[in-house]
């Protein structure tokens, strides 16, 4: 599999250069990277929340966004989301109703990068064919319900909670 590079950007997400993944990992340079994450709401206003698989090298078992990758190089954030959508959850998002959330940046919000938020409206028989090599189960959640769920024990990408206050009030 070949190598995912990514743009390397200053402190106003501007690109400054390229990285490869696992270049930007080992020289903790995370800070200068871009990540995407969409969240999957139904119409009782609870959102598809998935659990990592076992074998993922970073936070196995941990909840999870409900598509979430690094921006590779010359992607926008939109793109990345597209993409990120149909690689772990089979469907194409391009003609459906998604909106911008909000966006963290590593200083202002203190995330490991700069990350947009997207959500998806979805009626509430909406069925996701999720990949099974990237999540083991799901969970249909209120922001309140994960929040909890965090603060009770469970694993999960530290930037769920932290969306789950800024964007929704919790």
């Amino acid at each position: 599999m070949e190598e995912e590079l990514l743009d390397l950007v200053n402190e106003q997400d501007q690109v400054v250069g390229t990285i490869f993944r696992s270049q930007a990992y080992a020289e903790n340079k995370l800070a200068s990277i871009r990540a995407v994450w969409l969240l999957i709401k139904n119409q009782d206003g609870k959102f598809w929340i998935p659990r990592r698989q076992s074998t993922k090298k970073i936070l196995p078992n941990a909840l999870d966004g409900s598509a979430v990758g690094h921006v590779s190089s010359g992607e926008t954030y939109e793109q990345s989301m597209i993409r990120e959508v149909a690689e772990e959850l089979n469907f194409d998002i391009t003609n459906m109703p998604y909106t911008f959330v909000g966006k963290f940046t590593p200083l202002a919000d203190g995330v490991i990068c700069f990350i947009e938020i997207f959500e998806l409206q979805v009626s509430n028989d909406f069925i996701i064919d999720y990949n099974k090599n990237d999540f083991s189960e799901f969970y249909w959640l209120s922001p309140q319900e994960i929040v909890a769920k965090i603060h009770a024990g469970e694993n999960a990408k530290e930037s769920l909670i932290k969306i789950m206050h800024k964007f929704y009030g919790v």
